[in-house]
């Protein structure tokens, strides 16, 4: 039997089991009602054995007042009107057919009522036994077939939910890994010319980058600028052909180069590979003239390059008007140690005001003023770059330092004993107890700079001292504007100062003191130059010949 054939019944027992109740519940109220009428009719019996026996009473005492009568009158009517008073309050019954109250059904139409609605149940049933077997299947196997339908409709569209969330999960892997490996893994080759006029050709990445550092083949640079090479495979000297025939000595397997017999040192070894020697691109970046080495780094979007190629002197008539390139001479920067004749002092030693000192600086005035005017009038700029040879056999440590620098720092004697002295009118007679010294002295190798012989404190004449942050709001601070005024007194300048930048090569560092001398410094305050034109305006460029050959 189908479900709905087992609503209707269970509908109809229901509503028979309803009706069955309802009959009871007006079988007893008619009980009630019956039981009502006939203690009223008692009530009615006595009242008027009553009012008999009250009218023989009245009769035989005609003397009783009227008041008595009154409210013998009210006692008679109170049993009659309490029935009535419950009959009004009593709840309407609910018409079966309609759902409303009963308004004027008399009994025989609530009969009549309730057989319809028995002819409509039991014809609900003939119809119900009258279905064929075959009917009753049919319908229970359509109901059967649509539940499997329906069960087999959300097992498949489950499936093709969770096949799509797998296969996007897939495929957004696929694209991390893709772009992880574009971005994280370098390019396997780098495009490599020597040349303007030569082919790129796709080198090995690791053969010219190695540990950060880029490298050049030596032979390339050899062919391009017509090197003469000699030597063996662990001592290779190569001889521009340009000016005096440079050399460059190269130690095979170390970091060690010797330019026209000065020692230098290298920021990565040389090695051999396939009978090619490959020698750090810095090397020729920095002691070499003509001759051009750019570096790109790789990107996403494109692989790393590497350019060496000659300098041209007529570049734009060579590209615009088609004339035939002149190149650069490709020649070495450091020459070979000369000793020239010492210069008389006399022709530039004029008079210079004594200065006026807060402290008693007597016992530092050999070191502020040292008896060689010269003796500290070094530079290291583009045109003069430091080497790895720079050490000096009187090196002392200084007196004040940043407790934050736990090694300790050196400079040059004079340099030192002038800085101590100027140390003791900052510190004990202006107050700048917050102003350190955070560097001084630095090897070659220790150098911090990219470039180490563009590292001014290769000299053992510089330091950097400030407080506070490293930057150029120091120059705001009276600290550096007593530098400013009074440095010069014990014969430090502010090596880079402001507005130089063009002449100097380096930005303006309010931070960075350097030791020359008082009669150098004097003269650089009161005529606003810097080492360079200072330098440039004495014609001091043969003093530079001079360290340099005492060297």
């Amino acid at each position: 039997m189908s479900q709905r054939q087992n609503d209707g019944i269970f509908d109809e027992f229901e509503f028979m089991y309803r009706h069955k109740r309802e009959l009871e519940d007006e079988k007893k109220r008619l009980e009630e009602e019956e039981q009502r009428i006939r203690e009223k009719e008692a009530a009615e019996a006595a009242e008027k054995a009553a009012a008999a026996a009250l009218l023989s009473e009245q009769k035989q005492d005609v003397k009783r007042k009227p008041e008595k009568k009154a409210k013998q009158k009210k006692q008679k009517k109170k049993p009659a009107a309490v029935p009535a008073q419950k009959d009004k309050k009593e709840k309407k019954k609910i018409h079966p057919k309609y759902a409303k109250p009963y308004r004027n059904d008399t009994e025989k139409d609530r009969a009549r009522i309730k057989t319809d609605k028995h002819r409509k149940i039991e014809k609900k049933y003939k119809k119900e036994k009258e279905l064929t077997e075959k009917e009753r299947k049919n319908r229970a196997e359509i109901k059967a077939a649509a539940k499997v339908f329906a069960s087999r409709a959300l097992i498949y569209t489950l499936c093709a939910l969770i096949l799509a969330l797998i296969l996007s999960l897939a495929i957004y892997g696929i694209l991390r890994i893709a772009v992880g490996f574009r971005r994280g893994t370098p390019h396997k080759n780098i495009s490599y010319q020597v040349g303007l006029s030569a082919d790129t050709v796709r080198v090995p990445y690791d053969t010219l980058v190695r540990d950060g550092v880029v490298y050049v083949c030596g032979d390339d640079v050899v062919k391009l600028c017509g090197f003469t090479v000699t030597g063996t495979e662990s001592e290779l000297k190569y001889i521009s052909p340009d000016k005096g025939n440079d050399t460059a000595l190269f130690y095979t397997g170390t970091n060690r180069v010797s330019v026209n017999k000065n020692d230098v040192r290298l920021i990565a070894e040389t090695f051999y590979e396939d009978g090619r020697l490959y020698i750090p691109m810095s090397f020729f970046s920095s002691y070499s003239t003509g001759l051009v080495c750019e570096f790109k780094p790789e990107t996403e979007d494109a692989r790393a390059e590497i350019r060496v190629y000659k300098r041209i002197l007529n570049e734009y008539d060579h590209k615009i008007s088609g004339l035939p390139a002149q190149y650069e001479p490709v020649t070495f920067r450091l020459k070979e140690q000369t000793v020239l004749q010492p210069l008389d002092e006399s022709v530039l030693a004029d008079e210079i005001p004594e200065p006026e000192y807060k402290i008693d600086a007597s016992d530092y005035l050999d070191s502020i003023n040292p008896h060689n005017l010269y003796g500290y009038i070094s530079v290291v700029n583009e045109s003069h770059r430091a080497t790895g040879t720079m050490m000096y056999d009187d090196l002392t440590q200084i007196v004040i330092q940043s407790p934050s620098v736990k090694e300790p720092i050196m400079l040059r004697r004079d340099a030192a004993r002038a800085l101590e002295a100027m140390f003791l009118e900052v510190r004990g007679v202006e107050g700048y107890e917050r102003f350190n010294v955070y560097s001084g002295y630095r090897t070659y190798e220790e150098s911090a700079e990219k470039d180490p012989s563009l590292d001014e404190n290769l000299l053992g004449l510089s330091v950097d001292a400030y407080f506070g942050d490293k930057d150029r709001s120091y120059a705001d601070t009276n600290t550096y504007k007593w530098f400013y005024n009074n440095a010069y007194k014990y014969g430090f300048i502010i090596r880079y100062p402001s507005g130089k930048s063009d002449i100097t090569g380096v930005g303006f560092r309010p931070w960075t003191l350097r030791f020359v001398g008082r009669y150098a410094a004097t003269k650089m305050h009161d005529e606003g130059l810097c080492l360079e034109e200072f330098i440039e305006k004495y014609n001091l460029e043969r003093v530079l010949e001079i360290k340099k050959g005492d060297q």
